[in-house]
């Protein structure tokens, strides 16, 4: 039955030695971070806050809407410095820490997140952050990195004019920078000329360091670049019996860029990789056959347990048969010591 099969699938990815995970707002929204999509996401909240400036809550995070007027531009900020704060207070749920499991234990070959929330670090893993000086303690090559953020994340601002990065105020109050505030590179600079007497210059508005729609990725060559380095990891054969796993929790994939991942991520290499959906709610239609093996209707939570408990169950076994090995090589030797007294 379906509970068997379910089973024998949570067996064999527990065994897998080399996973890549992609995530989406799913694995946040129990950490107290609204999805997007959903009856009470992000998306609609904003429609019913603001529906006489935008036909939808999707259109404050569509760069060629958002900018148009002064008054769509505040709104986006000021939304944007309230899910920051909802970052700053929430932690890490089931999902991230099972990834960080999978790190510890030496088998996450790379994790993908659309999320912007910033768990991922609070888990404890590597992130890439673009954006991080190469001698400041966030900074980490993309090789060393385990966890790669797809649409930038909460951490920074950056300036629309001159692209100068600022940390981005975690609480209210905060002495660091706002979304929506001046640029204190721009306001040096025009300050520096005014105190000359030259004519003064514009100073930029602070953004989060994510990509909305409608605007081209800041760093989509670097990400191909990782990517391209995953696929060609998972095509890569060194132990035939080893499988590779891709797991992907939390998304419904509408997002074409993360669709693109993972059809390629889940046929890098055919015969060697499983890859798994698991979500709240059906996404895979037809023409995901060939790609995803497995679509899992439930939580992503319960899921990660159930893999957890396999992981215990083995390492229990695991344990038995060495204790038991080691206690008969120990009879044998007692034996030979017995025989050897003898004669």
């Amino acid at each position: 039955g379906k509970s068997q099969r379910l089973s024998a699938i949570i067996k064999r990815v527990a065994s897998a030695r080399r996973f890549v995970v992609v995530t989406g707002a799913g694995i946040s929204v129990s950490c107290g971070i609204p999805d997007f999509r959903s009856s009470d996401g992000i998306f609609r909240q904003i429609q019913a806050s603001h529906g006489d400036l935008v036909t939808s809550g999707r259109d404050l995070f569509d760069a060629s809407v958002i900018f148009r007027t002064s008054e769509t531009a505040s709104i986006f900020y000021r939304w944007m410095t309230h899910l920051r704060h909802q970052c700053t207070d929430a932690q890490p749920g089931a999902a991230h820490r099972f990834i960080r499991q999978l790190a510890d234990r030496g088998v996450l070959l790379r994790s993908y997140t659309q999320n912007i929330d910033g768990l991922e670090r609070k888990a404890g893993l590597a992130v890439w952050d673009p954006y991080a000086a190469k001698d400041s303690s966030k900074y980490v090559p993309w090789r060393n990195a385990q966890s790669v953020p797809l649409h930038g994340s909460m951490d920074r601002l950056v300036c629309q004019l001159c692209s100068s990065s600022f940390a981005f105020a975690e609480k209210p109050g905060s002495q660091a920078n706002s979304a929506g505030d001046a640029c204190p590179d721009c306001t040096a600079r025009s300050d520096a000329r005014a105190a000359h007497g030259r004519r003064t210059l514009p100073a930029g508005k602070l953004r989060p360091t994510v990509v909305l729609y409608e605007e081209p990725h800041p760093h989509c060559e670097d990400i191909a670049k990782i990517i391209s380095h995953d696929a060609r990891a998972l095509a890569s054969r060194r132990d035939a019996k080893a499988i590779n796993v891709v797991l992907v929790f939390g998304t419904t994939l509408k997002v074409p860029g993360c669709r693109q991942l993972v059809r390629r991520l889940a046929t890098a290499s055919p015969g060697n990789t499983v890859t798994i959906l698991v979500n709240n709610e059906p996404v895979c239609g037809k023409s995901w056959d060939g790609v995803v093996d497995y679509q899992v209707i439930g939580s992503v939570e319960d899921w990660c347990s159930r893999i957890e408990k396999q992981w215990n169950a083995q390492t229990k076994i695991t344990r038995w048969t060495r204790t038991r090995k080691r206690a008969d090589s120990s009879g044998c030797e007692d034996k030979e010591n017995a025989s050897s007294d003898k004669m």
